[in-house]
């Protein structure tokens, strides 16, 4: 027993004498508990709130007489529509809701059928959704009929081609970041603390070749070899995204063009450049590549997250795609909503290129100091 409280001693030592190791046992947390709490704030923002006492604006077809149909009125505001005319304006979000009541429904409901009132509505549209929620909810109550049974006929009026865009744009960037993250990860440590480890960069750094210039040579050869990566595994979600989504999402409607693409390619580089040369600063940093692994864990976690930020940011201000991997999350959600700002997204580009370039220097600067490189 004496001998393992020993080794006990001998590991705890390592551990808390360490001053890398006890700031990587509390760093994955702060950071989490920041970001998180940034989100959360972020979402009460934005999350869309339907104010108290709203009216639904709607058209209301062969409304029925009676004392237990005025709850109706205290939540719509009827307009005088054709029925064509406000599926038109529901489609386009620029009406709520439509409620068709039979012609015969007076007669039918006296005589004990059970008649089907219908509801058309724009699940795409918040007030829209929450209008059908709120009338299917008043007319169950009155249980003398049924609402929306007919299996045929489509009540979610809802552009195929604007929900599929909006669900990639919700999906993609998060997916997006993780595998691209989990791309650079794989091979950002072993490039450059697994020759610190193998000493083969301590032959390296004898050469004649600049020591910014094999930075340089490590961050694109790894750039390439991770977008590589990213791409092929990003076709694959692509194409499993019409099963992931429970075929809500039809790729057949959505029709990106050359632009779109092309926006979304220059997105992806920069956000590739910006990880490894993260990461190979943090490789650099690290002794091995157990070490370097460790450093980077966090870090990876955080931007995974960032990429969902997107999500909160429905109508973001221009400044925001200047912030580093926020702002390309925003930009690849509105480029794949086909909302997209050329200004924001170029900004995105750029900070993403500044802050790769900011962290090159870094690493240059940490290759000239013989106590980061040749530390065991």
């Amino acid at each position: 027993m004496k001998n393992v409280i020993l080794i006990i001693k001998k590991e705890f030592n390592r551990f808390f004498k360490d001053r890398r190791m006890i700031l990587m046992i509390f760093l994955p947390g702060v950071l989490i508990f920041c970001l998180y709490t940034l989100i959360g704030t972020v979402m009460e923002k934005v999350t869309p709130s339907i104010p108290e006492g709203y009216e639904y604006t709607a058209v209301v077809v062969n409304m029925p007489d009676g004392e237990k149909f005025k709850a109706l009125d205290s939540v719509l505001d009827v307009r005088n529509l054709s029925v064509e005319e406000a599926k038109s304006g529901v489609a386009e979000g620029e009406l709520d809701i439509i409620v068709e009541f039979p012609s015969t429904f007076t007669a039918d409901v006296e005589s004990g059928a059970s008649p089907e009132v219908k509801i058309y509505y724009n699940s795409s549209v918040d007030t829209s959704f929450q209008g059908y929620a709120v009338v299917t909810a008043i007319l169950n109550g009155l249980n003398a009929f049924t609402v929306n049974s007919s299996p045929a006929e489509v009540f979610d009026l809802v552009n195929s081609e604007k929900q599929s865009t909006n669900l990639i744009a919700m999906m993609i960037p998060m997916l997006m970041f993780s595998l691209l993250a989990s791309a650079c990860i794989a091979v950002a440590p072993e490039a450059i603390a697994g020759e610190k480890e193998r000493g083969t960069m301590a032959t390296m750094l004898i050469t004649p070749v600049k020591r910014i210039e094999i930075v340089l040579g490590k961050i694109v050869s790894l750039s390439c070899y991770a977008m590589l990566s990213g791409l092929i595994s990003f076709l694959g979600v692509i194409l499993s995204l019409p099963k992931l989504s429970g075929g809500l999402i039809n790729l057949g409607a959505v029709s990106y063009g050359a632009g779109t693409y092309f926006m979304l390619f220059g997105i992806i580089i920069s956000i590739v450049l910006v990880m490894i040369s993260a990461f190979s600063a943090l490789s650099t940093f690290a002794k091995n590549v157990k070490e370097a692994t460790a450093f980077i864990g966090p870090f990876m976690i955080i931007i995974i997250l960032l990429g969902m930020v997107s999500m909160f940011f429905p109508n973001p201000s221009v400044g925001l795609y200047a912030i580093p991997f926020i702002g390309s999350g925003i930009a690849m959600s509105a480029v794949l909503a086909m909302t997209e700002s050329v200004l924001g997204v170029v900004l995105a580009i750029v900070s993403n290129l500044v802050l790769t370039a900011l962290l090159i220097i870094l690493t240059g600067y940490m290759f000239k100091k013989e106590s980061v490189m040749l530390k065991k």
